[in-house]
């Protein structure tokens, strides 16, 4: 049960946020002592967490009504309805507050709200950077700016160029600076005696960094912070909070990797939590103060939600789908009901996962579903297959927002810049595109990298659809598609999927997914506070009750995405759910940070514990169930290394029953488990969460060539094709590629990893 106390600190009118607004001059840490009082030392109360912590199944699946409902009065769901599992899942997430009020890193009366999401980004980092530049430059009071690595890159100048043109544009029209705050981790040895460090101009300016100095940026105030608890509490959250009206939650950090990652931009009453985890997070005082937070309840300008003004490209759901779109998802669950392809996997089942969890979320009506989805019209599943409500046909106009809808573009010139950030490069302009980049990667003496352009010749785009017009209307083949996905790091990486390689379908890459309009829907924040100290004694917090409860309360299916997997509560969990009968799918990333994985205690490999994974079942049955699969690029058609810094995957998502969706930054690795501070969202909407599964499923060929058989290795299936470049032979193992083998001075090559990701090289 939730204790009266608990309840109370739930049902509290103060925040975090209310108490700095009374009072300026007090320091957000002395405000959270106030709000959630801690009753042990961390390293006391943690102890006290694991020890105290139920481990019996039915302790999860046995909450009563009452239960479920001292849950629901513990959030602000006012408006919404959620589901019993989410109500399950929270009321579990909450009992982690009992000996450790401030375990979430957000004032216990809100981390459960509402809210709407307007807009994902499935893709590289410099398209997620060039959103983050779009809202920078339109930004009216503060920006508060969460990263784990910082490094001076190609991503950082998107953002620095931003900072800029904010500054000028405020300059230029005469108005109020906008007050500015980058939080990050870079290891200093002064933070073993205090870990949040106010970063001073020399060390943020440095060449490593990079931030303008004050002097260059006179139209917004800059306050950096560093923050670490020596020696393994990694800052390890990914956010961005703007005007205190929207929040962005990120998988990557800010710097030039080949990762694909993903993005939500999330508005509502959502964003107070999470200017209040940010205000948390800083910790110290902020120098100057934002001023009065504005709730949303409070602030009739956000009652607007930014929904895209018009949905070029991606309506997905009823009869907003685009009719070839539309036609494509038809399709796809039309041939998979059977398992007719012959391309994919295992005769298409690999396909067919997918297919149940965008249906409805109900077992008893997968497989029915399967059979007359195509009679099905008007609901609000993608393509119509149902899984939420059907939609009010007057909601648009009710709100006086309606959005128009335009043909889908095809092979239309458009403007790419994500990459660069500071020119707008059309196919004519490549070559002063590649100056820039040259010049950039060598600049003059004494000359800061991030200024070596004008910021004032800076172009922004204007609305959420123009944004996604500029990044879509150029991906259409596939050598358009490899100049997107290569980095400043793999600028000569070559795409190997042909033209013969039908289900691939190069067109339907998608970077940003523009959900259509919505009403607010239940969301919790499941955060992870810091832990510096070694071992494994703090694994009873939100962020690890989520995923557990999530996990052992799933009744049909568990999909995901991490670039590494070794936590040994979640592995067990894995085990658990496919004996009972649960099909658990993995989209992992071969090789991904293994020589960090290697360290004592860290726990393997992803190749090991996948081998473990597979030795541990049993049955042919229970192995079926088991899904595992190697990230494989959407140019790519089988997986390829991470040590060969070309294709990696750096998504973090959790889906469960099909709308039940948990993500943020944090890894499925000792390291998120068991001290880095992690920040995550868990979501109650089967409209979103299948919007994410569509935009995870066509942004990547993971599920048509990643698949490892049921000992844990990858194998080839068919003959290395001519048409191929570097084709494998038939059963052939991808380079680089270990399997569960025992790994020679594996700590060693830990203790290597380990200061990789100190300095960013690693896989953090």
């Amino acid at each position: 049960m939730i204790s009266p106390k608990l309840q109370r600190l739930c049902a509290s009118e103060s925040s975090v946020t209310s108490l700095t607004n009374e009072d300026p001059d007090l320091t957000p840490s002395k405000a959270y002592d106030k709000v959630a009082p801690e009753k042990l030392p961390v390293l006391l109360s943690a102890f006290a967490q694991k020890h105290s912590a139920k481990s019996n199944e039915d302790d999860y699946a046995n909450v009563l009504e009452e239960d479920m409902e001292a849950a629901r009065s513990c959030g602000n769901f006012d408006g919404t309805e959620p589901s019993k599992l989410f109500l399950k899942i929270f009321y579990h997430v909450l009992r982690t507050l009992e000996n450790d009020p401030q375990a979430g890193v957000v004032s216990p009366s809100l981390m459960g709200s509402t809210g709407v999401l307007p807009l994902t980004i499935i893709s590289v980092i410099p398209d997620i950077m060039r959103h983050y530049a779009n809202l920078i430059v339109k930004a009216e009071s503060s920006i508060i700016l969460a990263t784990n690595f910082w490094a001076a890159s190609h991503a950082s100048h998107i953002v620095t160029d931003a900072l800029r043109e904010l500054s000028r544009r405020r300059l230029e029209a005469d108005l109020p600076p906008v007050d500015v705050k980058i939080l990050y981790d870079r290891g200093n040895l002064k933070q073993v005696l205090k870990n949040h460090l106010n970063s001073k101009e020399k060390d943020y300016n440095s060449e490593k960094v990079q931030i303008p100095k004050q002097e260059e940026v006179q139209g917004i105030t800059l306050q950096v912070s560093n923050f670490h608890i020596p020696p393994v509490g990694t800052f390890h959250a990914k956010w961005m909070v703007v005007d205190g009206k929207i929040a962005v939650l990120n998988s990557n950090n800010i710097q030039d990797v080949a990762n694909l990652e993903m993005m939500c931009q999330y508005e509502g009453a959502i964003v107070d939590s999470f200017y209040d985890s940010a205000m948390i997070s800083w910790h110290s005082a902020l120098k100057p103060s934002l001023g009065a937070h504005k709730f949303f309840e409070e602030d009739d300008t956000r009652r607007h939600f930014g929904f895209s003004d018009s949905h070029t490209i991606a309506k997905t759901i009823g009869d907003s789908v685009s009719k070839e779109t539309k036609e494509f998802r038809m399709e796809y669950l039309k041939k998979h009901k059977g398992y007719e392809s012959e391309l994919l996997g295992r005769d298409g089942r690999d396909m067919l996962p997918f297919a149940l969890q965008l249906g409805t979320h109900h077992s008893s009506q997968n497989h029915e579903l399967l059979d007359h989805q195509s009679s099905v019209k008007g609901s609000r599943g993608p393509l119509g297959t149902g899984g939420s409500p059907v939609p009010d046909p007057d909601l648009n106009q009710r709100e006086g927002l309606a959005g128009t809808e335009e043909p889908p573009l095809k092979g239309q010139a458009a403007a790419n810049t994500s990459h660069i950030g500071r020119t707008i490069a059309t196919e004519e302009g490549q070559d002063e595109v590649a100056k820039v980049l040259a010049e950039a990667a060598t600049p003059k003496e004494g000359q800061q990298l991030a200024s070596i352009a004008d910021a004032s010749k800076i172009e922004y785009d204007s609305t959420l659809s123009a944004e996604a017009k500029r990044v879509r209307g150029f991906l259409g083949k596939l050598e358009d598609l490899t100049k997107h996905l290569n980095t400043t790091i793999q600028p000569n990486t070559r795409g190997n999927v042909t033209g013969l390689d039908n289900e691939a379908r190069i067109e339907d890459f998608n970077p940003y997914i523009l959900h259509p309009r919505h009403k607010p829907f239940p969301i919790a924040m499941v955060n992870r506070r810091p832990f510096g100290s070694p071992g494994h004694q703090s694994v009873r917090v939100p962020q690890n009750e989520a995923w557990i409860a999530a996990v052992r309360l799933a009744e049909t299916h568990i999909f995901i995405q991490t670039p590494d997997l070794n936590a040994p509560p979640l592995v067990q969990e894995i085990l658990d759910a496919v004996r009972r009968g649960i099909e658990v799918v993995l989209y992992l990333t071969l090789g991904y940070n293994d020589a960090g994985e290697l360290l004592p205690f860290q726990n393997g490999t992803n190749e090991q514990i996948v081998c473990s994974l597979f030795g541990s079942l049993t049955s042919d049955e229970e192995k079926e169930r088991l899904k595992v699969y190697w990230y494989t690029a959407k140019d790519m058609r089988a997986p390829v290394h991470a040590k060969t810094k070309q294709r990696t995957s750096h998504i973090k998502i959790m889906v469960v029953d099909g709308h039940i969706g948990i993500h943020g930054s944090g890894n499925q690795d000792t390291q998120s488990w068991y001290h880095s501070q992690e920040t995550n969202v868990m979501v109650d909407s089967a409209e979103v969460v299948q919007e994410w599964l569509w935009g995870i499923r066509s942004n990547q060929n993971t599920h048509i060539w990643g698949r490892v058989d049921n000992d844990g290795v990858w194998r080839s299936k068919e003959e290395g094709r001519d048409d191929v470049e570097g084709g494998l032979s038939l059963g052939g193992e991808i380079p680089g590629a270990l399997g569960g083998a025992k790994i020679k001075l594996g700590w060693l090559k830990g203790i290597k990893g380990a200061v990789e990701r100190v300095q960013g090289a690693g896989g953090f």
